[in-house]
């Protein structure tokens, strides 16, 4: 019965992921797991912990096997095993989170209510903190689709979102361990915070914003496969599609500025010559693709002025372990090294100015990191982030990227421009609500009338991942108590 319970909790907190209309499952995923604690050691807990995020993960994200089976040129067998390893290491983390509940309440008998929301949140944190920059899934994402559920993260971000899911979780659990008076308080506790939590997101989002600035921004959606851009004999084909669907936007809109994806043509840029399309339009640009600098490529997103000038570029700095470089390489084996990209970081952070409007640039996964964006962001009039999600295919994991980069615009209450290759491409505004949104795996272009709200700093932006630090500085503080404790003890 307990492997049941733990995969049906791990099933109810993954499938948001999946189904982000059950966001709800959230609320209530844990509880199954949190019964089964009740009589284990911590060993036994350790063990139900890692069967959870093995599980949790496994759904939420299958799509990572997308990439590994199509590109990495290993048989099915192999990259299945690579997916069960990945899956595997990054779900200790909740094996820790289990056996440290269970050890700290058997040390300190403290309350539960306040123990599993600092225990998950502070292990959630440090997953961010050592995980190869694997980002997805944390619990307060679930919410991201449901604008009034995450305004209370321009307090105290993703973190504060998870905390107060899992508080509620917690809540639930202990009104169904109790006699029927105590058990009708912790509901009312439970309906009180997500009562509140709702009526404070709905005025924050009935909030009339101050406009600053207007900006015509212009996304152009080539979908193009990646297998196609890998191919050399495509390149004519996909340089005439992109180009044409740029001039027609040109034409029809006349755009500020017009955005391409990440590395939406595969070549190489040199920051000394002309920007060799798209010359004639007289249009600002803002590309993706590779510049050299150094000893290797970078990752880059270029601004091109109307004379065709590279005049600005911003070279990733966060790239992706195994997709863009090679952790340890001196002892990664060859026959898989050679299979992995060699891509340079860049070292700098950039702001781009056009016509008295300023922005930063986010290049795909950066968007994911919340510390690296609000150190990015410097009180800017909006945030571009270009990508590339060919690689997943018909996968959950463009929206999973969309789930996070609504997140950054209500932490920083900031619009965000999305752009994608094969989508999902669109406009969020600072409150975290989707204006323009395409789908995914189509062809599309759309012009977005940018209204730039004044800006604020955020509590988030402020004060950073607080919640998550100090969650995770209590876990150690606990257990370095208890260590003390013992060896005093002992004396």
């Amino acid at each position: 019965m307990s492997y049941y319970l733990t995969i049906l909790s791990a099933i109810l907190l993954g499938i948001p992921f999946l189904i982000p209309k059950l966001a709800i499952t959230a609320w209530i995923g844990l509880i199954p797991f949190l019964f089964v604690q009740e009589k284990k050691s911590t060993l036994d807990s350790f063990k139900l912990g890692w069967i959870l995020g093995l599980v949790f993960l496994a759904i939420s994200s299958k799509w990572l096997l997308e990439p590994i089976i199509k590109f990495s040129g290993y048989s099915l067998f192999v990259s299945s095993l690579i997916f069960f390893m990945a899956i595997s290491i990054l779900a200790l983390y909740f094996a820790l989170f289990a056996a440290l509940l269970k050890y700290l309440k058997y040390k300190f008998e403290f309350s539960l209510l306040l123990l599993v929301p600092i225990t998950w949140t502070g292990i959630e944190f440090l997953r961010s903190l050592f995980s190869f920059q694997f980002l997805f899934a944390f619990l307060g994402y679930s919410q991201s689709f449901n604008p009034e559920m995450i305004q209370l993260a321009k307090v105290g971000g993703v973190y504060l979102i998870t905390f107060i899911i899992v508080l509620i979780n917690t809540l639930l659990y202990l009104a169904l361990k109790q006699k029927r008076k105590k058990r009708v308080t912790y509901i009312v506790i439970a309906v009180t915070i997500i009562t509140s939590m709702f009526i404070y997101g709905q005025n924050e989002l009935n909030k009339d914003l101050k406009i600053n600035k207007n900006f015509k921004v212009s996304i152009i959606q080539p979908n193009i496969p990646q297998h196609k851009k890998l191919d050399s004999n495509y390149y004519n084909q996909l340089v005439d599609k992109l180009t044409n669907l740029s001039s027609s936007e040109i034409e029809k809109n006349n755009p500020d500025l017009l955005v391409w994806p990440e590395t939406a043509i595969l070549r190489t840029y040199s920051l000394e010559k002309e920007f060799p399309y798209l010359r004639k339009y007289q249009t600002s640009l803002y590309i993706g693709g590779f510049i050299k600098e150094g000893n290797g490529p970078l990752n880059s997103a270029l601004l091109v002025n109307k004379e065709g000038q590279i005049i600005n570029k911003y070279s990733k700095n966060i790239l992706v372990p195994w997709g863009e470089y090679v952790p340890f390489p001196n002892i990664v084996p060859d026959f898989i090294e050679t299979n992995l990209n060699h891509i340079t970081p860049g070292t700098e952070a950039v702001e781009f100015e056009l016509d008295g409007v300023n922005w930063v640039g986010a290049i795909c996964s950066e968007i994911l990191n919340p510390d690296y964006i609000r150190s990015l962001y410097q009180q800017n009039d909006f945030i571009i982030n270009i990508s590339n999600e060919a690689w997943f295919g018909d996968s959950s994991a463009p929206r999973q990227v969309l789930q996070a980069a609504i997140f950054r615009a209500v932490e920083n209450q900031v619009p965000i421009v999305k752009v994608g290759n094969t989508g999902i491409s669109g406009l969020i505004n600072a409150q975290g609500k989707i204006l323009k949104r395409t789908k995914l795996l189509t062809t599309k272009t759309i012009t977005i009338n940018l209204k730039l709200p004044v800006r604020e700093k955020t509590f988030y932006y402020s004060i950073g991942d607080i919640l998550g630090k100090s969650s995770l500085i209590i876990i150690v503080i606990l257990l370095l108590l208890a260590m003390y404790r013992r060896v005093n003890k002992e004396i």
